[in-house]
């Protein structure tokens, strides 16, 4: 999957701003930088991309100014600008995380959309550290609930579509956003068709699920 906890923060958020630009199929991370330096996406800088790229995935982790500081070796002030300049930028991710601590405040659990609970009792815990863990829980259990859900609903798909086919290709591995299928070479053509119609059509969100696909003899060729 390309950026598909960046596509579910999109999806929950119903952010403008990021929709847009994922349906535009513009880079998200350029996109971000832009907003975020109130710079033209064309005179971006490579130091602007990846400070946007920290800041975006960081979120999804439930990232703060001290530890997006750490991560790029800046001042936690400036670091807490970037965040600011970040939620200017996206006000709806704000809300979607302030929204997100406060429904799991209320119920002591978030959920996914597909159904799926976290009990977060931390929450409720006297003592202030362990609530902040709680709630940094509440605001990434949904996106990355979620993109695990859709991966795990992609898989299956994919197992019973290549047995349906009596295709040799049988599913390997997982790792992280990753699916690994071993298959012959003369499967190849309909291999690649059933992965990328199963990850791609894993869910209906307000932004499409990008897939990559590379083949090689091995994992690590097929990487290169």
């Amino acid at each position: 999957y390309n950026q598909i906890e960046l596509r579910c923060i999109a999806h929950l958020a119903d952010d403008p701003g990021l929709v847009t630009a994922f349906n535009a199929g513009e880079d998200i991370h350029r996109a971000t930088a832009a907003r975020v330096f109130g710079v033209d996406p064309a005179k971006v800088t490579h130091d602007q991309r990846s400070k946007a790229k920290m800041v975006s995935y960081g979120l999804a982790y439930g990232m703060e100014a001290y530890g997006l500081s750490q991560r790029l070796g800046i001042a936690v002030s400036e670091a807490s600008e970037i965040l600011d300049s970040y939620f200017a930028a996206f006000p709806n991710v704000k809300n979607y995380m302030e929204s997100a601590v406060s429904e799991a405040r209320n119920k002591q659990y978030t959920e996914t959309l597909f159904k799926r609970r976290r009990p977060i009792p931390e929450l409720l815990s006297d003592n202030f550290r362990i609530r902040q863990a709680g709630e940094r829980q509440a605001m990434n259990a949904a996106i990355q609930g979620l993109a695990a859900d859709i991966f795990k609903i992609a898989l299956v798909r994919i197992d019973q579509r290549l047995r349906d086919q009596g295709l040799e290709a049988r599913l390997v591995l997982q790792v992280h956003d990753e699916v690994i299928v071993e298959s012959p070479v003369s499967e190849h053509d309909s291999v690649n068709t059933v992965v990328l119609d199963a990850m791609k059509g894993a869910a209906e969100l307000r932004v499409p699920l990008e897939v990559n696909a590379a083949w090689g003899p091995t994992w690590a060729e097929a990487k290169a």
